[in-house]
Parts: C-alpha cells; sequence; structure tokens
C-alpha cells in the first residue's frame, strides 16, 4: 500500500516537470519570432533609378507594365540636341562636312542612350515609397515583407544554450512593384536562424 502511494505521487510530478520543461518546439520558436516580426517587419524593396536608367532585355515589359497600372511614367531619353536634317550636297564642302559630322553625333548619342529610361512616380505610387534620399535620383519602394509560415525544424544545442531553427517564410502585403523584385513573391522562402536560451526562456531578436 505505501508503494502504491509512493507511486501515486511520483506520477504527478513527473508530469509537472515535463510541462515545465523548456524545450524550444517548433510552435514555440514560430511565436518568438512571429513577435520579433510585429516589432520589426521583414520588409522587402527595391530601388528604382529615374534618370538614366538602364532597362535591358524583358525587364522593360515589367516597367511597361507598371505604367499602364498608372504607378510610373516611363520614357526613352533623348539626345540633347533635335536631330539635324540631312542636306543636300550644296558644293560648299565644308558645310557638307559639317552637316554629316552632326548627323554621326547625333547617331552616336542615339546609341549611347540606348536602353536608357528617365522614370517617374505617380502619385498613386507615393504610399510605397520606403524611402526617398534628398538630392538623390534613386527611390526605394516597397516590395512585400515576409512572415512565418511554419517552422521546420529546431535542433538545440545544450552546449552553447543556443538553437538553429530552420524557418519557411510567406509573402505578404504584396506590392505592384514586386514585379521588380529579384526574389518572386509566390515562392516560399527558407532560411536557418540562431536562438539563444537565457534566464527568461528562448530569445531571437529581444535584448538580453
Amino acid at each position: 500500500m505505501r508503494i502504491i502511494k509512493s507511486i501515486s505521487w511520483i506520477v504527478p510530478l513527473i508530469i509537472v516537470c515535463a510541462c515545465g520543461s523548456d524545450n524550444l518546439t517548433n510552435s514555440k520558436a514560430k511565436n518568438i519570432i512571429s513577435e520579433c516580426f510585429e516589432k520589426e517587419p521583414l520588409q522587402r524593396s527595391v530601388s528604382v533609378h529615374l534618370n538614366n536608367t538602364q532597362i535591358y532585355g524583358d525587364d522593360i515589359s515589367k516597367y511597361e507594365q507598371l505604367q499602364d497600372k498608372g504607378y510610373i511614367e516611363i520614357t526613352p531619353k533623348k539626345p540633347n540636341t533635335p536631330k539635324p536634317v540631312k542636306k543636300q550636297s550644296t558644293g560648299d564642302s565644308l558645310a557638307d562636312w559639317r552637316n554629316e559630322a552632326a548627323l554621326r553625333l547625333y547617331e552616336r548619342e542615339l546609341e549611347r542612350n540606348k536602353n536608357t529610361y528617365i522614370i517617374k512616380l505617380t502619385k498613386k505610387a507615393e504610399k510605397y515609397i520606403e524611402r526617398a534620399h534628398e538630392n538623390s535620383n534613386t527611390i526605394v519602394l516597397k516590395t512585400f515583407k515576409y512572415e512565418v509560415d511554419k517552422v521546420l525544424e529546431v535542433q538545440e544545442i545544450p552546449a552553447m544554450n543556443a538553437a538553429k531553427v530552420k524557418v519557411q517564410y510567406v509573402a505578404e502585403d504584396i506590392t505592384p512593384f514586386a514585379i521588380l523584385s529579384p526574389k518572386d513573391p509566390s515562392e516560399f522562402l527558407i532560411e536557418d536562424l540562431n536562438m539563444t536560451k537565457t534566464s527568461n526562456g528562448w530569445k531571437y531578436c529581444d535584448d538580453f
């Protein structure tokens, strides 16, 4: 009878200890990281050069889509001088040479400006500006932000009071300018993070 009573005390004690365990579970890690992102969102952005922007290949279609939707205005950069009129020979060799030289100079400038565009943001795009540097032609625009979709794996390192956490992110708050992002917001991002165990529990972004 005494043995049974002893066991009846031990079992609840084991349950209490198990419940009080400070192991880092997948769900606990997700909550901690998500709270960090609420304080400091994992915002992704893209820089757009407004003047003398070099755009090559299929990228021009992305800017054209933004223009069609009313977010930007894009125009090819033109030579600084108007195109000279090709004149018929006047019999004046110096005048003819000057006319030919002006035409060649215009054509060279036209070639230099190939794939060069002037971009202007419209009023509709202003709400997506993240930073605009004074005296600069570069604007930083929001594309989307990452949030924790799920924690795939947690590997605790007891000797270092640390853990490696494999996290899968999903893109949220996708803006029209995400089309310019090198990252496809429709794809998940997987990243390894480091977390630290303190006397106040597991931490990712908080000061210890």
